[in-house]
């Protein structure tokens, strides 16, 4: 197929530190069978009453959170690679042991570390995407390590779901397991070349600090909205299909798919034909997108039709995020990129802890359409800001990057 060669085209068009990194996040994405069944496991033990079960899984999304915190000075200290094996080790030993954990707050405790040590990964994956690719091939290296996410969240969770069936207890030494493979494969790579992690650099009037710092903040605060608006699909969609809409199960499968497959075939050939578009025009692309998107998840009410909204949301997701990391990137003072990156990856994971419990709040208060409606005028409202902003200088998407 075309499309497919395109991908693969793009996939060797990048280096081989890139490959490595790839292949790693496959391997780190695909084996991430236990936490989606977490909550099954434990309520099958009988052990923990549904608030400390409750409580455990939040924890994991606290721990993710403090990763995202301490992100940036730790790569300030250390290469994104010696944080991306660290955290490789500690998720498989910590999610190794966790079946032999006993007490609630043990459980507690083991589960935030967890989380903290598969999402330290992330921002130093950022890191290493940026330090290993030029300005020009970003947006394409960042599609190029969405992509091994896409795909191993697409194959990990059917596998999981096979294994928790028959013993799944079986589910954390198998995580653990796939965890540790992938801290092997990229300890045993060759060295990539890296640039050493940079430090922050005194400010001079003249070197646009105050300029990068303004942009960093805005780009971060615009980016809220488009954050929560994608947790929806993964926290609520279920609910929202099967139970207020009475539609089959089976129209969920459908939803996730076309949206995934969609991400694997075009996320790449997409960000190359926009290579040179500026991040202005992707932005305000995909933010428009988006809002006719999830606006439109609300007003519909068959599978077809919902599978037509899913697409217009997930061309915007091809074109947002990518074009966002990238942003960050460009704005981010010679020092800073480890800390963007970290509060940028923590913005994301606020999103998916807060998404579940305000959608699920409004539903039950104004209507089951409600989060998909507020999640569309939240991204037409940024999507105005970023407007009226490219009216200014210092902070329109439009301005130069390299002031």
């Amino acid at each position: 197929m075309p499309i497919l060669r395109r991908t693969l085209d793009g996939v060797r068009g990048l280096g081989p530190a890139l490959r490595v990194l790839f292949v790693t996040t496959l391997i780190l994405q695909t084996g991430s069978v236990a936490f989606p069944f977490l909550t099954a496991y434990l309520v099958g033990r009988n052990q923990y009453s549904g608030p400390q079960v409750g409580l455990v899984v939040a924890l994991y999304g606290i721990g993710a959170l403090a990763a995202d915190l301490c992100a940036g000075p730790l790569l300030r200290a250390l290469p994104p690679r010696t944080i991306m094996a660290a955290g490789l080790v500690g998720n498989s030993v910590t999610v190794g042991c966790l079946p032999f954990v006993r007490g609630s707050g043990a459980l507690m405790a083991a589960t935030a570390v967890w989380g903290f040590f598969y999402e330290i990964f992330m921002p130093a994956s950022y890191l290493e995407t940026i330090s290993q690719s030029s300005e020009r091939d970003r947006r394409i290296a960042f599609s190029f390590n969405r992509l091994a996410i896409n795909l191993g969240m697409g194959v990990g969770p059917v596998i999981g779901a096979a294994v928790f069936v028959w013993r799944p207890a079986v589910l954390f030494g198998l995580d653990a397991c796939a965890v540790l493979a992938a801290a092997v494969y990229l300890i045993s790579r060759p060295g990539t070349g890296a640039q050493p992690a940079t430090r922050p650099e005194r400010a001079t009037p003249r070197d646009g600090t105050g300029r990068r710092d303004a942009r960093f903040w805005t780009i971060l605060v615009l980016s809220v909205p488009i954050h929560c608006a994608y947790a929806l699909p993964l926290t609520f969609l279920s609910v929202y299909v099967v139970h207020d809409l009475g539609l089959s199960g089976l129209w969920v499968g459908v939803i996730f798919a076309v949206s995934a497959g969609s991400i694997v075939l075009f996320e790449i050939p997409l960000n190359t034909a926009m290579r040179d578009t500026s991040t202005f025009v992707s932005l305000a692309t995909g933010y428009a997108l988006a809002a006719a998107g999830f606006t439109l998840m609300g007003a519909v009410r068959s599978g077809p039709a919902l599978v037509g909204a899913t697409l217009l949301w997930t061309a915007a997701e091809m074109m947002v995020f990518p074009s966002l990391m990238h942003y960050v990137s460009q704005v981010s003072r010679p020092g800073t990129e480890s800390r963007n990156l970290g509060l940028y990856s923590a913005v994301m994971n606020i999103g998916l802890i807060t998404t579940p419990q305000i959608g699920l709040l409004l539903a039950d208060h104004t209507g089951p359409s409600s989060p998909w409606y507020l999640a569309g005028c939240g991204i037409a409202l940024a999507l105005v800001a970023i407007a009226l902003l490219s009216r200014s200088p210092s902070l329109s998407l439009r301005a130069p990057t390299s002031d």
